[in-house]
């Protein structure tokens, strides 16, 4: 495997790198994953993050995550398949935290049950388990649990 960059996603982005985070998240998440519109739409808020992962020029991983007030979530995280298990989305998560804000308290997201993986990943960035979401995900419809990270 070669070098993973990440690289912060602007508006202005090729459409076709919208496109493809659309193509990995659908893959991740089916029917519940993001547009390419989507992806553009949280790049173009003022407190949208949206990062891509590459190794060499192939798309590897993104997330999508944004911060208002004193909260923040992260919204979505997707890796290439055959990119999994090599440090890529612990790398985004780290990305995405040096684009946070000091005045931020919080960040939550929502983790399928039955992704112990990644579970484990927020885990060890200090995302802590505070409730459930009840059917949140469908194809396989599965309970959500909503984690949070306190910064302050």
């Amino acid at each position: 495997m070669g070098e993973i960059t990440i690289q912060k996603v602007t508006p202005d982005a090729p459409e076709e790198l919208f496109a493809a985070m659309s193509q990995l998240d659908m893959l991740c998440f089916s029917d519940a994953g993001w547009s390419p519109q989507d992806f553009m739409d949280e790049a173009a808020m003022e407190s949208g993050i949206v990062l891509a992962a590459y190794c060499g020029k192939e798309l590897a991983g993104l997330l999508a995550g944004f911060t208002a007030s004193d909260t923040g979530e992260i919204l979505t995280v997707a890796t290439t398949p055959k990119y999994r298990r090599k440090g890529i989305a612990r790398k985004l998560m780290e990305v995405f935290f040096s684009y946070v804000p000091e005045e931020t308290e919080s960040i939550a997201l929502e983790v399928r049950q039955s992704n112990t993986a990644a579970a484990a990943l927020y885990g060890s960035f200090g995302f802590e388990k505070v409730g459930v979401r009840r059917r949140f995900y469908r194809e396989p419809v599965e309970d959500a649990d909503i984690m949070v990270k306190r910064l302050v």
